[in-house]
């Protein structure tokens, strides 16, 4: 009988001994698990935080450079805009975007064939690149050929394009606001922005419209 009690003491201490180790093995895999998964999250926020500082940063020395090459084309060291006809291709690259997708939303509801659906989108693409590719040779051509005021200058005449498209828009369409005070006072704030970036644009166009 003692000897029956002891060999089931033994046992039941080895079974505590071993659930215990196996709490404690489990225990550290967690905590392990748990480590690295904390490593992970803190490397993956750090190198998200790293890249909204890159960006934040470029951003912030672009708009400089957009500023000093702004008051340049203003003094007429540097060309942004030819003629009008440089800004309206400016214009038109943003101004097609919205029509490509009435397109593509209209051969969706059609159901027109893929191939036929693929053809047109090809087209569309084409005569998009073709318009962005002449607007980048013409701003090489007017800045005596010099690929990184070009780079510079590009990207400032698309978005000042942009401004004034939207600001065109703005100005042309009534006024929103559900009482008639906002409505007017939203047409003036587009009046204002369109006679700004109009005003902007027709600074830096070298070959002006309207100049004698």
């Amino acid at each position: 009988m003692k000897k029956l009690l002891l060999i089931l003491s033994m046992l039941m201490c080895m079974c505590f001994t071993f659930a215990n180790a196996e709490v404690n093995y489990t225990t550290s895999q967690q905590d392990i698990t748990i480590e690295k998964t904390i490593d992970n999250n803190t490397t993956q926020k750090t190198f998200k935080n790293y890249t909204n500082s890159v960006i934040i940063i470029a951003a912030i020395v672009y708009i400089v450079i957009a500023i000093v090459l702004i008051i340049y084309g203003v003094k007429g060291k540097v060309i942004v805009y030819r003629n009008i006809l440089d800004v309206s291709l400016c214009v038109a690259l943003f101004a097609a975007l919205p029509v490509i997708w009435i397109i593509i939303l209209t051969m969706f509801f059609l159901q027109v064939e893929r191939n036929i659906t693929l053809i047109i989108l090809g087209i569309m693409a084409f005569i998009w690149i073709s318009v962005l590719l002449y607007i980048a040779c013409i701003t090489l051509k007017d800045n005596r050929y010099n690929p990184l005021l070009s780079i510079l200058i590009l990207p400032l005449k698309i978005i000042l394009g942009l401004w004034f498209g939207l600001s065109l828009f703005g100005a042309l369409k009534k006024g929103e606001g559900k009482t008639v005070a906002e409505r007017k006072e939203d047409k003036q704030n587009s009046l204002v922005h369109f006679a700004i970036s109009s005003g902007l644009i027709y600074a830096l166009m070298r070959d002006k419209p309207l100049k004698k």
